[in-house]
């Protein structure tokens, strides 16, 4: 048998795996703390790559074992004597161990993500490949996202979402941008592709065959026929979007507040975004708009926020009644729905722009290309991908899709939208996506009640 020395202790390839998956899953990828990629995620992520047969001009390195276990010792010696110097509590498995790692300098922080990346790709090493290769194309050669699309008859979209998310597994490799080759193991296209490969319909959906009515029913429609999976989802969202990266604190404080005076948040929920906007924020008007069940239970607003915090019903791909107003916000909306439904949603607003309306989207924002930011970030957007693909056929996306969703709901109009960035600010999973109405004052209509009204 093989055995890995480290720190002078010999340790099994099957020890050292089952060690390292612990931390993964317990003490470093992901906190204790129940996540909406353990509680609703129906994609697998399996253990991969073993062998790469590609040239050493496709791959400038391949890091033996003793090398990854190397950089493990190293960088786990810095966490742990940080940990020590600083007092604080150790990572572990018993119920009373933390739940939440402590929070990190810069230095460590990257300490801490060398860790999680050298050992799962020591991990994927030593376990090998556990699936056929696909046969879309050759194995020694390459293919573009489009060739592979129209081999397997599916979108390429679709297609460029499976394999880069497949990447973060070593399933495949983009060589150069849009160019894949192939690493060792291989994906299977799930049931409701195969029946439906190009549809962008909500209902086309895992969540629809495996809670299958007549006529079938969105995740959300689901879940209001169904109370207590209704609020199971609910709390799943509660410590999503409390969690370390995707806190209402990273939209507070890096965009540019004090120029707004009124914002209306679109699916805003019972208003935990606006609230901590009014707190910060003496002169800002929010108005928050969601569908009639949630306005109905949201809570009773008290003091001087009461009168700068409103709850109205609203459908958002209805007509937009607030006219006026200086930010148009969604937050954890966009993902939820597919470019057809997107672009709906961002017509609706147009007849209540104001030339220079900012529209903000609040979510993951995809890189374009592989490797561009740390495996450990990467992978966590990348399984959210294939978690909206399965429930809601819907999609994160990269900030050349979110460009394209303003460019075709502009189509037609003057002036149009105008998409300005998306920037990450650091320490968030979040990206802030911004786009300006540059077109007429309410797209030349003329009725209507202002936001300042």
């Amino acid at each position: 048998m093989v055995r890995l020395a480290v720190a002078g202790k010999a340790m099994s390839p099957g020890y050292w795996n089952l060690m390292l998956n612990r931390c993964l899953n317990n003490g470093v990828a992901e906190p204790l703390k129940v996540r909406h990629s353990r509680t609703i995620a129906a994609v697998a992520s399996p253990p991969s790559i073993a062998f790469d047969t590609s040239s050493e001009s496709e791959q400038s390195s391949k890091p033996s074992l003793i090398e990854l276990a190397a950089t493990i010792t190293r960088e786990t010696s810095k966490l742990e004597k940080y940990l020590e110097e600083t007092g604080s509590p150790r990572p572990g498995f018993d119920v009373d161990s933390l739940i939440e790692f402590p929070a990190l300098p810069d230095d460590i922080k990257k300490s801490r993500e060398e860790i999680v990346r050298a050992t799962k790709e020591l991990g994927d090493l030593v376990t090998g490949p556990t699936e056929s290769l696909p046969k879309s194309f050759p194995i020694h050669e390459t293919a573009t996202f489009t060739q592979i699309a129209e081999k397997v008859g599916l979108d390429e979209v679709n297609v460029r979402r499976f394999m880069r998310h497949a990447m973060t597994n070593r399933i495949f490799k983009e060589v150069s941008p849009g160019v894949v080759a192939h690493t060792a193991a291989a994906v299977q296209t799930v049931p409701a592709l195969l029946a439906n490969p190009n549809s962008p319909s909500p209902t086309h959906t895992g969540f629809a065959l495996a809670n299958p009515s007549d006529p079938p029913l969105t995740l959300f429609q689901g879940l209001s026929k169904t109370p207590a999976r209704a609020r199971r989802f609910a709390g799943g969202m509660t410590s999503l979007t409390s969690g370390a990266g995707y806190e209402a604190s990273h939209l507070v404080d890096n965009y540019d507040w004090g120029k707004v005076e009124t914002m209306v948040d679109l699916g805003g929920s019972h208003g935990a975004v606006c609230l901590e906007l009014c707190k910060r924020w003496p002169n800002l008007k929010c108005i928050v708009q969601d569908l009639p069940r949630t306005i109905e239970t949201a809570p009773k607003i008290e003091g001087d926020l009461a009168d700068r915090m409103q709850f109205m019903v609203h459908d958002f791909f209805q007509e937009q009644p607030v006219r006026g107003a200086d930010v148009y916000l969604y937050r954890f909306i966009i993902h939820n729905h597919s470019d057809p439904y997107c672009i709906r949603m961002l017509q609706a607003l147009i007849p209540s722009l104001k030339h220079g309306a900012t529209v903000l989207i609040n979510e993951h924002c995809l890189p374009s290309t592989p490797n561009s930011q740390s495996l450990w970030d990467e992978k966590l957007m990348r399984n959210m991908d294939l978690v909206m693909l399965t429930l809601l056929n819907s999609q994160e996306r990269t900030e050349e899709e979110f460009r394209g969703l303003f460019e075709k709901a502009s189509e037609g109009v003057a002036g149009g939208f105008e998409f300005r960035d998306a920037r990450r600010p650091k320490g968030s999973r979040m990206s802030i996506i911004e786009a300006v109405w540059m077109g007429e004052d309410f797209g030349g209509a003329k009725q209507g009640k202002l936001a300042s009204e």
